[in-house]
């Protein structure tokens, strides 16, 4: 039996919801959250059934359950050393049975999972088997009884795939510490996907009791482990920045200490490496991710926050040449060799952030193979060998995957002690910057996220090759000060399609959703 293309033909009779399913009902179209590279349906649409994402469901309460010993449920998740066999027993919490997800009589049931064999039983409260009927009496009872089994075999299956498959093992352990919409799509599109043209065969009403598992696992220490470390990770660290001790610099150097507004705070995962940039443990710092995420900014916290001031900043896309060290210049009747801000820098201590460095020609990057190395120096067009400062430290950030990126060599990429990845602005901060810098927009600044995200979204889900950025908000809202915001948009939000007039369109339908007077 194909259970997964039977699974669309199977409903509840007394609802078509899918129980604790974000909303979604048996048959959704979830084509906007995800769409699987092999899903080949005829217009290529997402679709979500009820007994897979109530199995979804299930699984996660079970294996949360492991860990937590929730009052309410018990299970547990068992597989064989060789991974040929996987033991699932849930009892079914109450609110399972009081909204006829599961009949009330039942009380827990257990899948034995052997290769493509589904062994399947059904217990009441005093472990007496309970029969699944082959023949029923009416069309909707027989509905019923396979949905049971249904979605109490997808969570067996299920456990089997993140045993088995350690990027699946990864989407739904991180979707049951946070579980929402587009991660419960993308679970269930990716399992049907998998498994779409399998068959079963459904062994029933065997006591399955007192099955032999003592050599199986349980999936408790597996995913008991995985818990407690990211508890660990999300465990907020007391730590008191260090600075640059006062004498270290100039006046002249420290005038280049960055200044930035009340706006602006160093994100708590940042503070360890300000410490550690200070105690030079960590020199070279690359600091990547996508357009509009503060890269660059977040360098600048670093060196305010510990007193070290930037030298230069060089624009790798524009300004990074072949002379990035100095060269030579006329001066009078005489031709001199005259060093960069990076060279001094590099002489006298200080930093330097190279933006964009993966726009920059290898060749033009070459020095920085010698200078990052343990012993860092560099070698002047006029001869000289400019020694690293110890207090010299060099920041560097990047973009990946836009038009004219390259990948960064491997041996200049090894060189870097601290390499972070700096994620989106949340909602909070790009609020907070936008009111600090233009007030006007405070009663806007709802709407403008609202756009914000719906155009993020369509870029991601259809992979454009264009960016909206917090800047571009900033842009809008300063414009929108003259011209109000519709008007503004045409100059600051509708350029982001790049003449892509069916974009552009989409834009101002995203934008005519909102009244903006």
């Amino acid at each position: 039996m194909n259970i997964f293309k039977n699974a669309y033909k199977i409903v509840r009779d007394n609802s078509d919801e899918i129980y604790k399913g974000f909303g979604f009902r048996h048959l959704s179209d979830a084509t906007q959250y995800y769409v699987h590279p092999n899903n080949q349906s005829y217009k290529g649409t997402t679709t979500l059934c009820q007994p897979i994402g109530e199995g979804i469901t299930l699984f996660s309460l079970v294996l949360k359950g492991l860990v937590t010993n929730e009052e309410g449920i018990y299970g547990d998740i068992l597989v064989n050393s060789d991974k040929t066999k996987l033991y699932f027993k849930v009892k079914f919490p109450k609110d399972w049975k009081d909204n006829g997800i599961i009949d009330p009589k039942i009380n827990q049931a257990i899948v034995i999972l052997d290769g493509y064999e589904i062994n399947l039983t059904f217990y009441d409260e005093n472990n007496k088997i309970l029969p699944i009927t082959s023949k029923n009496n009416s069309k909707n009872e027989e509905l019923i009884d396979a949905v049971y089994c249904f979605s109490i075999s997808f969570s067996a299956l299920l456990a089997r795939d993140t045993n088995n498959n350690d990027e699946f093992n990864r989407i739904v352990f991180n979707y049951i510490e946070n579980p929402t919409a587009d991660t419960f799509v993308n679970i269930h599109e990716d399992f049907y996907q998998n498994h779409k043209m399998e068959n079963y065969e459904f062994v029933t009403d065997k006591d399955l009791l007192n099955y032999d598992i003592k050599e199986f696992i349980s999936y408790k220490n597996t995913y008991g482990v995985i818990r407690q470390n990211k508890e660990k990770l999300k465990e907020k660290l007391d730590i008191v920045i260090t600075k640059f001790e006062d004498n270290i610099f100039t006046p002249e150097q420290k005038q280049l200490i960055p200044n930035l507004g009340e706006e602006f705070e160093l994100p708590e995962a940042l503070k360890p490496v300000c410490n550690a940039v200070v105690s030079g443990d960590s020199t070279t710092i690359l600091l990547h991710g996508p357009a509009g995420t503060g890269k660059t900014i977040s360098c600048k916290l670093i060196c305010r926050d510990i007193g070290l001031p930037i030298m230069d900043t060089v624009n790798c896309s524009e300004n990074l040449d072949e002379f990035i060290l100095g060269k030579f210049i006329p001066d009078g009747n005489q031709i001199i060799f005259k060093e960069s801000y990076v060279t001094k820098a590099i002489r006298d201590g200080g930093a330097v952030v190279f933006e964009e460095i993966n726009f920059a020609k290898p060749a033009h990057l070459a020095f920085l193979n010698s200078l990052l190395d343990d012993n860092g120096f560099v070698r002047l067009d006029n001869g000289e060998i400019v020694r690293r400062n110890p207090n010299f430290r060099f920041f560097a950030t990047m973009n990946l995957g836009y038009f004219g990126t390259k990948e960064l060599n491997q041996a200049l990429y090894n060189r870097f002690n601290t390499i972070i990845e700096i994620a989106s602005l949340s909602d909070t901060a790009i609020k907070k910057m936008l009111i600090t810098r233009v007030p006007e927009c405070k009663d806007y600044v709802t709407k403008i996220l609202g756009v914000y995200h719906k155009l993020k979204n369509k870029i991601e889900s259809e992979e454009l090759d264009i960016v909206i950025s917090p800047r571009n908000l900033e842009n809008w809202a300063r414009q929108a000060k003259y011209e109000g915001y519709l008007k503004a948009a045409e100059k600051t939000i509708i350029p982001i399609a790049k003449c892509d007039r069916t974009l552009e369109n989409v834009i101002r339908g995203f934008l005519l959703l909102y009244k903006w007077d």
